[in-house]
């Protein structure tokens, strides 16, 4: 009977798991759901390490990054799995991938300990079972299934307050030593909860307990750091240099303090609480909604807080260590951006505390523990301040409503990852050139702030490649720039490597004369992206393209008078403008921020001058228009316009200028002003120059 006990939680787990998830993910060579945003920085963590050579320490992912390479932890590849499947790379197939098995264990072992918890309170087996759906249904664990993946091991922290609750505390070093090892290689921002809650049973031990005395814990302590550092460093938390340096940000991703009652769209019931933080807003990371099941739970354990014979705050005396590293956690979680609803205060700390606090950024994770030992106390006054027939009832209404009412938000997840099952991740590289050249060369790189590391990232990893666009949690500045250095070296010297394959950024973000040899290189945009392929026309292999995908520079070609059409007709805004203008109409394109540039390579002819046709916005109160224009930072002159429409002036060019060298316009709109505060409807944008078109003129 027993046994048969022990599996109740295992069958709720995987019954969690295939009502929550779906079968498909569970697949190892369904990776089409792991095709964006942090889910493929995940992926493709692993799948570079599996085909980098074995290093030391063993966690270095040399080939996904090159110079400025790091580890896999920086993926948050979930180094635990990464590491082991790497031994049976050899056997592995193609593609293979592990984050569904990792999802469908976290759902098994949250089952698990919540079960382990709840057995603290009742032996009833029905209240276990009861209170660990509940667990289950938990909507921070379910939010990061297609978001987050690696964040989902939440039975961590179940584990840890199982450890600090439990009455045996037999073998304590041994369970905390596996648990924090476990943690540090699963994700960071698990490791600090458990080592928090670790600590706080550690001085439980030592003061109220008494089960350690001094000696002992200093001979632990000793021990379990030394452990901890060996397996930081042999993970690859240390490969980079200033690893635990802060990356700001503290306060930006912290917890709401009404973010238990606030639902975010997973409730059908209760109405989403406003937000006036537009960073709280657009991410998840608050996100500790408790589910209305649990609320309900709630509901009926307050009354149990004023009878006599539960006393809940015994704890106090118990557990006064565990009580103030949450208390600890709570704060940072809140941080010091409070927010209360859609209302925010917010308070200065020292620099050097907002630095040392960053390591922690995404401090709303921190408060997790106190999530789960919300529903584990609701648990608690329920069972203890109920009979056995009535607490059945009031968990039997809260599962069903928490089951039901949190498919709000489950529902379009399982939609999501049911609808994907392929063993390639979809991309724009369309055109039968990548298959060539993923076989001829050993490189793709970025030459300038590597950027479509997602595109470029799963070609690279299909072919074995290594690659500078990446997406790692932290890396080595220093060591990016002298990655881009050397690469922008090469370039520069005609000396590229042939086996490395050159992708560049659209002209207006990085415009360059890009020296290369026509009668050996390929230098194309292939399916919108612009990529030079050295000795590709002298290689026996390779086959030579339609000739149209041919470019001889990253700029477009100017002509001499020709006008440049700002319109929905042109492509003016598409090849020339850059920050500080509005969306393009039928007539040409407002100007809406005070400093409004484009970008021009000069055309051939020895232009002297620039001819601009532009509207303005005027009204009787605002007759005029000032305009100030610049040249590549020199001031070329000023122009006031007094006609809504056909305005046309010249602007001469600087001096020095000749074909093919670039030019960046910048025009001041000096007083513009909105529609709305002259009257005119509700656009509240200050309307500058209304650009309808540009010439190059003698």
């Amino acid at each position: 009977m027993c046994r048969l006990k022990n599996w109740i939680p295992i069958l709720l787990g995987i019954t969690a798991y295939l009502i929550i998830v779906g079968p498909n993910i569970i697949y190892p060579l369904n990776i089409a759901w792991l095709g964006d945003g942090e889910l493929l920085q995940h992926y493709l963590g692993w799948a570079f390490f599996r085909n980098s050579p074995w290093t030391f320490p063993v966690g270095l992912n040399p080939k996904y990054g090159m110079e400025f390479s790091n580890a896999i932890v920086f993926t948050d590849s979930i180094p635990l799995f990464a590491i082991f499947f790497k031994f049976f790379n050899e056997i592995l197939p193609v593609g293979f991938q592990y984050f569904g098995i990792w999802v469908l264990m976290c759902f098994i072992l949250q089952a698990w300990f919540a079960n382990k918890l709840l057995a603290l309170v009742t032996d009833i087996t029905v209240l276990q079972s009861l209170g660990t759906i509940l667990f289950l249904f938990a909507p921070p664990m379910l939010f990061r299934i297609g978001y987050h993946s690696a964040l989902m091991g939440h039975f961590l922290i179940l584990a840890a307050l199982f450890l600090n609750l439990r009455k045996n505390q037999q073998s304590q070093s041994l369970y905390w030593s596996i648990l924090l090892v476990l943690s540090g290689l699963c994700h960071f921002y698990l490791f600090v909860i458990v080592f928090a809650l670790f600590s706080a049973n550690f001085m439980t031990r030592i003061f109220i307990l008494k089960t350690l005395n001094l000696q002992s814990a200093l001979l632990n302590a000793i021990a379990l750091a030394g452990l901890l550092w060996l397996i930081f460093w042999q993970a690859g938390y240390l490969s980079i240099k200033g690893t635990f340096v802060s990356a700001g940000g503290f306060g930006d991703f912290r917890t709401n303090l009404l973010a238990l009652l606030n639902s975010r769209s997973w409730s059908y019931w209760l109405k989403p609480i406003n937000l006036g933080d537009p960073v709280e807003q657009a991410v998840g990371e608050g996100f500790q909604f408790l589910g209305t099941g649990v609320i309900f739970l709630w509901v009926c354990a307050i009354p149990v807080l004023y009878k006599s014979k539960v006393r809940a705050w015994s704890v106090v005396k118990t557990q006064p260590f565990l009580l103030i590293v949450l208390t600890i956690l709570a704060l940072l979680s809140f941080s010091n951006n409070i927010g209360i609803g859609a209302w925010n205060i917010k308070f200065s700390l020292p620099q050097y505390l907002i630095d040392y606090f960053s390591l922690v950024r995404s401090s709303a994770r921190l408060f997790w523990p106190i999530f789960y030992l919300f529903i584990f106390l609701a648990a608690f006054l329920v069972i203890r301040g109920y009979s056995r027939k009535i607490a059945t009832g009031i968990f039997l209404i809260a599962v069903l409503v928490q089951i039901i009412d949190t498919s709000a938000g489950w529902l379009p997840i399982r939609k999501k990852l049911s609808s994907t099952f392929s063993r390639q991740i979809p991309g724009p590289l369309k055109d039968p050139f990548w298959v060539m050249a993923g076989m001829r060369y050993k490189n793709v790189v970025m030459v300038e702030n590597p950027a479509n590391w997602g595109v470029f990232g799963v070609f690279a990893a299909q072919y074995g490649m290594a690659t500078n666009m990446v997406h790692l949690a932290r890396k080595d500045d220093a060591k990016l720039l002298e990655n881009l250095m050397r690469i922008n070296q090469e370039l520069l010297q005609l000396s590229s490597s042939f086996d490395t394959l050159y992708i560049f950024r659209d002209w207006k973000e990085d415009p360059r004369q890009v020296n290369f040899d026509p009668k050996k290189d390929l230098f194309a945009r292939i399916d919108g992206f612009n990529i030079l392929a050295p000795a590709w026309k002298s290689c026996k292999e390779c086959k030579l393209l339609n000739q149209g995908l041919e470019i001889q520079n990253l700029a477009p070609i100017l002509i001499l008078s020709q006008p440049i059409i700002f319109s929905s007709k042109g492509d003016g805004r598409e090849k020339y403008m850059l920050e500080g203008w509005g969306y393009t109409e039928g007539w040409g394109t407002w100007a809406t921020d005070t400093n409004a540039k484009l970008i021009f390579p000069v055309p051939a002819g020895n232009p002297k001058a620039v001819e601009f046709e532009a509207n303005a916005f005027l009204t009787s109160s605002h007759p005029k228009l000032d305009l100030e224009i610049l040249g590549n930072g020199l001031s070329l002159g000023q122009v006031s316009l007094t006609e809504t429409s056909k305005n046309t002036f010249t602007i001469p060019l600087p001096r020095g200028l000749s074909a093919g060298n670039t030019l960046t316009l910048e025009i001041r709109s000096i007083n513009a002003v909105s529609p709305k505060s002259q009257g005119i409807g509700d656009d509240v944008r200050n309307l500058g120059i209304g650009l309808v078109a540009i010439r190059f003129i003698k």
